[in-house]
């Protein structure tokens, strides 16, 4: 017999509600994490108001609003040339840290019924839901050990060591790292504000999460970081000095006790979402741009659209060509637009010489075109 129904390999928000909402149809599930939670994360820390509806399928939103995340009404976005440009957002947004919102999910997805297992490692997946899959797992230093699933869902974030053993092709795109580090105060400036800032080769953002903390969290281009030096110091330094209200703002703050954190390279683009019939979520499927404020709703929303579809599968309602035909041609449809937009809009927003000129003529308006084309 199939030791389970689905195993799930990552719990990060995609992973987390995909095996919540599949516990939540009597699946038996395993959820596969590498870390230990709560531990902090690169991320903009930002929860679009498009997630409470996923938050609300798997009856998370209880404890989200327990945690007291900070209600985010507005923004602005801040040129290097000292331009800046209002938004309103059409609904609040939360600001919420993934130490807390990773933790409440994968500790609603075990409610719901799904075993998590911390600090293990995937090494391989091998087989197909026509068959089964062959999971092989390392906790710490202990031997590898070996378990079966009917179903596979790929939800371990932007890189892994297992994209490289799938030969997936997106490995080959321009890349990008991510970094952020945390910072105190903020209250008369911040307070319900997200404040967004542009230097060459990159972008940050600033936001309160719940306690009051500043999250700063940024992206810079791969050949920029390596010109620079490869520090984070360096990275901060640069944006500084090209963006003064970066400068001014930074300046009223005080370091917090959460220092630099970045990511191994990310590469901004969709991904095939169904891999050697693994069916990929989050980030695994596609790295929307931070500055779209979408990232984390999306992954939300991804890992209930492969929960729904597995649970179809599992419960006997689709083939398995059926499923992996249907979650491709479903995911397609819900996400592949948002990131063709975003893809443009990266292009306008790092070329400084047209992010200007735009800002200057058209800004609110192109800033609002683009928030409605990244929403869902």
């Amino acid at each position: 017999m199939t030791d389970w129904d689905a195993v799930v390999v990552g719990a990060g928000p995609a992973g987390s509600a995909a095996a919540a909402a599949l516990a939540s149809r009597g699946a038996r599930v395993l959820l596969v994490e590498k870390d230990r939670f709560p531990r902090d994360k690169v991320c903009g820390e930002f929860l679009a108001e498009e997630a409470l509806a996923s938050l609300d399928r798997i009856g998370a939103r209880e404890a989200l609003e327990a945690a007291l995340p900070e209600r985010i009404h507005e923004g602005s976005i801040h040129l290097p040339a000292g331009a800046a440009v209002a938004f309103t957002l059409a609904a609040p947004a939360l600001g919420i840290s993934r130490r807390a919102l990773d933790a409440l999910l994968a500790e609603r997805a075990a409610a719901l019924g799904a075993r998590v297992r911390f600090e293990t490692r995937v090494r391989s997946i091998e087989g197909s839901p026509a068959s089964e899959f062959r999971v092989r797992l390392a906790a710490g230093g202990a031997v590898e050990e070996e378990t079966s699933a009917r179903v596979a869902i790929g939800a371990w974030g932007r890189w892994d060591a297992l994209d490289r053993s799938l030969g997936r092709a997106f490995l080959r795109r321009h890349r990008f790292f991510g970094w952020n580090r945390g910072f105190d105060g903020g209250e008369a400036f911040l307070a319900g504000r997200v404040r967004l800032y542009l230097y060459p080769g990159g972008y940050c953002g600033l936001s309160r999460v719940e306690g009051g903390e500043v999250n700063l969290a940024g992206v810079v281009s791969e050949s920029v970081h390596r010109r620079l030096g490869g520090g984070w110091d360096a990275v901060l330094l640069h944006a500084r000095k090209s963006n003064p209200s970066l400068d001014r703002d930074l300046a009223r703050l005080d370091p917090g006790a959460r220092g630099f954190l970045g990511t191994v390279p990310v590469i901004f683009t969709a991904k095939p979402p169904v891999e050697n019939g693994i069916l990929m979520t989050g980030d695994a499927a596609g790295v929307l741009d931070p500055f779209s404020g979408q990232g984390q709703a999306a992954a939300l929303a991804s890992g209930i659209l492969a929960a729904d579809a597995a649970a179809d599968y599992l419960e006997g309602r689709h083939s398995a060509d059926a499923l992996l035909d249907g979650y491709r041609r479903s995911w397609r449809a819900r996400f592949s637009r948002r990131f063709a937009w975003s893809a443009a809009l990266r292009s306008l927003i790092l070329d400084p010489r047209l992010g200007g000129i735009a800002a200057r003529f058209a800004g609110e308006p192109i800033v609002r075109f683009g928030m409605r084309k990244l929403r869902p």
